[in-house]
């Protein structure tokens, strides 16, 4: 009696996950040389700096899961680890979510990679916007030496924070609702709640509240060789000037984003434009503090297949902006970049990539890596040659 309930209660451990929702492992490792080199900043100060290191990109691993709940709808869960083998500190969060999917679309809850920030990410030939040579070294971004940021808890408190520039970001404490495709016509609307809500230290009755929404649609019809896309984003109280300049004494601002773009596939070449708005507008400064921030950016990409793999080439162009004080003046940056991929299998890739951002005198665009990226002036160079495995 007793052995058959030991191996009724072995049987059952054994089959119980047979029983439960299927699960997914899945990822990307990218993991590269690099030689980055930073010139001089305008004056000379500081002087320039070259490293060397190793760039493990934007390597992750997911664990995935669904669960079919009936009427065609099923619960869906996804936790991304960023993991980088060169690096003590990892791993750490990065898009993750637990939501319901069916015929009608898909409503997830968690931290997101905005829609804003994928159609740049999609658009990207070289690989990962976030690399070498990727396209948020001028899109997403007026420069203060910001490619990429996290969050917007660091942007709750204007008396104390730097500010929130950048419109290249992953938010947490995120809902968001994705669309069916309408005869490929897809959208997406992506909204941060107010978990990062506080009182401004030292300034009475004034409250500050960090928020992102983003929110995009793509017409690629299917089977087509085009696709176009727009998208816009709004950042609340994230006091992106405060990082553009000198600190202000603002008490709220609205910053916007807005970009459109489009590829098009032919004899083999797939070719990518966009052209993109950044604004920035604070309340409550004091005269002579920077109040508003525009600047436009467009960008170019080409990607030419081969047997063996492909060739990526990319071209930005970030103007100078118009701000309340007048034109900032030598404020824009051109960045080129190449890069040869080639397939070791359907798995393993060897990767090649040069990339230059090129800043005017008191332009502050950098590059992954560089070691002077926020020193006005500084041009940034940047060569890979690394090794992505997917699974």
């Amino acid at each position: 009696m007793k052995k058959s309930l030991i191996a009724a209660a072995v049987a059952g451990l054994f089959a119980a996950p047979a029983a439960m929702a299927d699960v997914t492992i899945s990822g990307a490792i990218n993991l590269g040389i690099e030689l980055v080199d930073s010139d001089d900043a305008t004056g000379g100060s500081p002087a320039s700096l070259s490293e060397t290191l190793l760039n493990a990109n934007y390597s992750n691993i997911n664990i995935y899961s669904s669960d079919d709940i009936g009427n065609g709808n099923k619960i869906i869960f996804n936790y991304q680890l960023v993991v980088d083998p060169a690096n003590f500190n990892n791993p750490v969060n990065r898009n993750s979510y637990l939501g319901v999917a069916g015929t009608w679309g898909a409503f997830k809850m968690g931290s997101n990679e905005n829609v804003y920030e994928r159609f740049m990410y999609q658009a990207d030939p070289l690989d990962g916007a976030l690399g070498p040579g990727g396209n948020l070294m001028i899109l997403g971004t007026p420069g203060a030496g910001t490619a990429f940021e996290v969050g917007q808890s660091s942007c709750a408190n204007a008396a104390v924070q730097a500010g929130c520039v950048g419109f290249y970001r992953r938010t947490d404490n995120t809902i968001w609702y994705e669309s069916p495709n309408f005869g490929g016509i897809t959208f997406e609307v992506d909204y941060t709640l107010s978990a990062h809500k506080q009182n401004d230290f030292g300034v009475v009755g004034n409250t500050v509240n960090p928020t992102v929404l983003s929110a995009g649609v793509k017409w690629k019809p299917e089977g087509g060789r085009f696709y176009i896309d727009a998208a816009i984003e709004q950042h609340e109280d994230m006091f992106g000037t405060d990082k553009i300049s000198a600190f202000t004494t603002a008490t709220g601002s609205s910053d916007d984003g807005t970009q459109i773009g489009g590829g098009f596939t032919i004899a083999g070449f797939d070719l990518h434009a966009r052209f993109e708005t950044l604004s920035y507008e604070t309340e409550g400064t004091t005269a002579g503090d920077l109040a508003t921030y525009e600047r436009d950016a467009m960008w170019f990409g080409v990607k030419y297949n081969l047997p063996s793999g492909y060739i990526g080439g990319e071209y930005g162009i970030a103007d100078e902006a118009d701000t309340n004080l007048g034109v900032a003046t030598d404020s824009g940056a051109t960045m080129y970049g190449i890069g040869y991929f080639h397939n070791l299998s359907k798995q393993s890739q060897l990767q090649f990539i040069y990339a230059l951002t090129d800043n005017d005198a008191q332009a502050t665009y950098t590059q992954a890596g560089a070691p002077l990226g926020g020193a006005p002036g500084s041009d940034h160079t940047v060569i890979h040659v690394g090794i992505k495995h997917t699974f």
